[in-house]
């Protein structure tokens, strides 16, 4: 941090127009990093167009300045921050801003992240991109106001499972306490995040939970939803992406493993992990990536052949643990 963050800051001192990007399927993690950079920067006379692939999970409404998303076009030319991204295909539709960029700026913590960018701020040991964020918000001297504050805080409460996962750290929790004291409405966050769901997201999740199976001891828990059952609850694909926290909940669990159908030839698969398994490793044995403990891929293949591409794989490395 010490070394890039001026390198970055001379990106952006450079620059009239700063443009930041999601990744597809777009969580808080990407969203409240890249509206934090905008919303920070724009005071100081900057221009910070917000793009994210469509479309944007409609669960993030509460994040300050979720609005601007997709509503300025950059002009060419601008450098290009992209957030929590192990690649550059990660942009979605946006990829090919990144790609023609002159100058990309890579902000991530995934331990699979391909180092894409013409600068590299990648740090594993982060909870979240967000952290990253803040960390050169600070670094910068910058002021930080109250509502890029909440879209920081909503990082690392929404990267950290509500402080529950293992990358719940003494920094994640020093930083979520300071970005309070700067004005972070944790109130709304938390209500946001774990209070705000819909109907129809609970009917999908009981559909998925009525299914599941418990394998090798309950060490595996895995399910799966269909496009028909995402229509029969009223829920859309972004809605599942929550459901696998659900699984993951087991006691003796090793391995919790959700199937999405998105299309007739698209299954995208959420990994969580416990102790023996490491989430990212298994998920790049089939493109996909992540980290340790959480991780996902999508795979060109129906709903059931990719239950059965995975599993296969899922089986033999549960044979192996002791």
């Amino acid at each position: 941090m010490a070394e890039l963050a001026p390198r970055i800051w001379q990106v952006i001192d450079n620059a009239p127009v700063v443009t930041a990007v999601t990744h597809k399927d777009a969580d808080g993690d990407t969203l409240g990093s890249a509206l934090a950079l905008a919303l920070t920067l724009e005071p100081i006379g900057k221009s910070v167009p917000v793009l994210s692939s469509p479309p944007v999970p409609a669960a993030w409404w509460f994040l300050p300045g979720i609005e601007r998303v997709n509503r300025q076009a950059p002009p060419a030319g601008t450098p290009v921050f992209i957030f929590d991204s192990s690649d550059a295909s990660r942009a979605g539709s946006y990829e090919p801003v990144v790609t023609q960029a002159r100058v990309v700026v890579n902000v991530d913590h995934h331990v699979t992240n391909a180092q894409f960018g013409t600068i590299n701020l990648v740090l594993t040991d982060a909870a979240s991109t967000g952290e990253l964020v803040y960390d050169l918000l600070k670094a910068w001297k910058l002021h930080i106001p109250a509502g890029a504050a909440s879209c920081l805080y909503a990082t690392i409460l929404s990267d950290t499972g509500g402080f529950r996962h293992d990358n719940t750290s003494a920094h994640a929790l020093r930083a979520a306490a300071e970005l309070v004291q700067l004005g972070a409405d944790p109130v709304t966050i938390a209500r946001g995040l774990f209070k705000s769901r819909p109907a129809s997201g609970l009917r999908m999740q009981g559909r998925i939970l009525q299914g599941l199976h418990y394998e090798f001891g309950d060490r595996l828990v895995w399910g799966s939803i269909s496009q028909a059952g995402l229509r029969d609850s009223g829920a859309s694909t972004d809605q599942a992406d929550s459901a696998i926290d659900q699984l993951n909940t087991v006691r003796g669990q090793e391995l919790a493993i959700l199937f999405k159908e998105v299309g007739p030839q698209l299954t995208k698969v959420s990994i969580r992990s416990r102790d023996q398994v490491d989430a990212a490793e298994l998920a790049a044995t089939f493109g996909g990536g992540g980290h340790r403990r959480a991780a996902g891929l999508e795979l060109a293949l129906p709903l059931k052949d990719a239950e059965a591409k995975v599993l296969a794989v899922v089986r033999a490395r549960m044979n192996d643990l002791k």
